[in-house]
């Protein structure tokens, strides 16, 4: 059995090249005026005249929380949870682990509870004293990452990644209470201050999970709208949601991209773009969500924000404040639960050469704003008169990045119009968390699969899933023809590309033991592994199957798992449609006689790699 396109690797990144003069063909579209406003609210506004109440801010896990004078910071890169002083001076550091999770900090306590993606498990840090010191540790299920406090704090939720997987932990005893099934790359969490219900954010499935937390501990989803109050509208799917906020009970705020990754131009089409027109394929985008007895109602508002990972609300002043980590932007919506909603003010947290990156927010009892900028790894301060004190003098922790991975991690997550045109897209824009939309894009007349890079650089050549682009610098160069930007110093590519190369695989859940082991009896025993060998899980060969492209290249296979769809146009939803030969290209291998057990195990297997 030869297993093609599982997840091609055709690197659909907002990447980088040497500037060249290609940007001339786009003719008068970069000087077409793209204005997006600050909060444009898609329909009636779902709150009433008077603001909701309630809330805690260790209801929703963050990277940044208040503790005492000073703050609390969790920083993904180097790891390292850190203390500091009122004026923002580095008070105390604790290792935790490279790409940790998110942190929820107990109050009362003085305790904070961070999740360690890496180690798989709940550290418990007590924060009352000039040092950190962990006071316990609690066992994960694979690569936890959101938590959040319950109302009384003696509930801990955790989100898992790898596992979908939503636990309770007792914070009392360290014992886990219950735990449920999740969507697919589920991030950060929120819990209503009444205690009754939480909701997970979720990456690739255009939805956000509801759990009942009153006694059935039972998850749905509850689909985000990309209609923006019109009827007939292109498709459009929602992605890319990292985290969520509850206004009061009976409403909660979810940001996400509206990607249209098939535009309905005619006769104008730009058929190498991605999406195949001429306006920007994704917008930043919130959902108001309201709850009741009679179900969930939603409106959608749009935003000049750019890749939106964090968000907090402010339920002494009805304030929402949403941190958009592509364009240095915070931004504030007054009346937030009220049906007056609007946007009051945007602030620029940018400055010095290191773009900020907000990846956390956190409001003080003044009012006032701290923000983890986590690109420069410094906080700044947003005080009452909406002025950004941002001191970039010296980051608090050094990264763990070489300079120049460094360089191209800001490079692949930031905006510009080296990237793309008008600086509408970057890197992350379809890669959040380095992952994938798992969506399928117009690019060049075809359908393509958007493919998962971390993990899937190095060796894997050659790139795109006809195989078109020997290498890794004509491939990033291709790309950043498609998206319009006008490109990038070759030092800049350089390090773009020492950034992507970088990436570790993906986390890989938990599967039983047999049946993994028959998987990879099969995978060896039917010829799975004539073209997909070696530590990569590829020959690098170009192979003629039937379908819409002439010639279809073997993608690694590593983090299968989390790529999904499949095949080059993604016609397979899910590895057991592939396996049942269910998708849009056909050759492959004749898997009819495989039994439903044999394909399960193969499945698991796969999931594994």
């Amino acid at each position: 059995m030869r297993p093609r396109n599982l997840a091609a690797l055709c690197l659909v990144v907002a990447a980088a090249v040497p500037a060249v003069s290609y940007a001339k063909r786009m003719v008068d579209i970069d000087e077409m005026d793209m204005a997006v406003p600050d909060f444009a609210l898609h329909g009636r506004a779902l709150g009433g005249t008077k603001s909701a109440t309630g809330g805690a801010a260790y209801l929703a896990g963050s990277r940044i929380a208040v503790a005492g004078n000073g703050v609390l910071v969790i920083d993904a890169d180097s790891g390292n949870l850190m203390s500091t002083t009122a004026d923002n001076k580095l008070l105390a550091k604790l290792s935790i682990g490279r790409e940790a999770g998110l942190l929820a900090y107990d109050p009362v306590t003085s305790r904070a509870y961070v999740a360690d993606r890496r180690g798989d498990r709940i550290v418990v840090v007590d924060t009352s004293q000039e040092t950190l010191s962990v006071v316990a540790s609690w066992k994960t299920p694979v690569e936890p990452y959101g938590v959040a406090l319950a109302p009384d704090r003696k509930t801990l939720l955790v989100s898992t990644i790898a596992d979908r997987t939503l636990v309770a932990f007792d914070t009392d005893k360290g014992s886990e209470k219950w735990r449920t099934g999740l969507g697919r790359e589920p991030r950060g969490i929120a819990i209503s201050p009444d205690g009754t219900r939480a909701l997970v954010a979720l990456l690739a499935t255009g939805t956000v999970d509801q759990i009942d937390l009153t006694e059935a501990h039972k998850s749905e989803h509850i689909a985000l709208s990309t209609t923006q109050g019109k009827r007939n509208e292109v498709d459009a799917f929602a992605r890319a949601s990292f985290s969520v906020a509850f206004l009061g009970n009976g409403q909660a705020v979810v940001p996400f991209q509206r990607e249209t990754p098939v535009q309905r131009a005619g006769a104008g089409e730009r058929s190498g773009s991605y999406g195949g027109g001429f306006d920007p394929p994704i917008t930043q985008q919130l959902a108001f969500v309201s709850f009741s007895g009679h179900g969930t109602q939603q409106v959608t508002a749009s935003t000049s924000g750019l890749q939106s990972r964090a968000l907090t609300w402010d339920a002494t002043h009805d304030s929402l404040y949403v941190a958009s980590f592509a364009n240095d932007q915070i931004q504030r919506i007054k009346d937030a639960s009220k049906s007056t909603v609007a946007s009051d003010v945007v602030i620029n947290v940018g400055g010095g050469k290191t773009s900020c990156g907000p990846d956390g927010i956190a409001v003080k009892a003044d009012g006032s704003v701290m923000v983890w900028c986590s690109l420069n790894r410094t906080v700044a301060h947003v005080d009452g008169k909406n002025t950004a004190q941002i001191d970039t003098s010296a980051p608090l922790v050094e990264s763990a990045l070489t300079t120049e991975q460094h360089k191209g991690m800001e490079l692949f997550t930031t905006s510009s119009a080296a990237i793309s045109q008008r600086g509408a897209l970057a890197c992350a824009s379809c890669h959040p968390d380095n992952r994938a939309d798992g969506l399928s894009w117009r690019i060049d007349k075809h359908v393509l699969q958007t493919p998962l890079l971390a993990g899937r650089i190095v060796g894997t050549h050659p790139y795109k899933w006809d195989g078109g682009d020997k290498d890794l610098n004509a491939s990033l160069t291709s790309t950043m023809k498609r998206l319009g930007g006008f490109g990038l110093k070759k030092d800049e590519t350089g390090a773009l590309s020492a950034y992507v190369e970088s990436l570790p695989a993906v986390r890989t859940p938990s599967r039983d033991a047999t049946a993994v082991a028959h998987g990879k009896t099969l995978f060896d025993s039917e010829g799975c592994q004539s073209c997909h060998a070696g530590p990569s899980f590829t020959d690098n060969e170009r192979h003629k199957l039937t379908g819409t492209l002439p010639e279809s290249d073997t993608p690694s296979l590593v983090g299968v798992g989390a790529s999904a769809p499949y095949f080059h146009d993604g016609s397979a939803a899910t590895l057991e449609a592939l396996l049942r030969d269910r998708g849009a290209v056909h050759g492959m291998a004749d898997t009819s006689k495989l039994s439903d057990k044999d394909v399960a195990d193969l499945t698991a297997f796969l999931e594994t790699l």
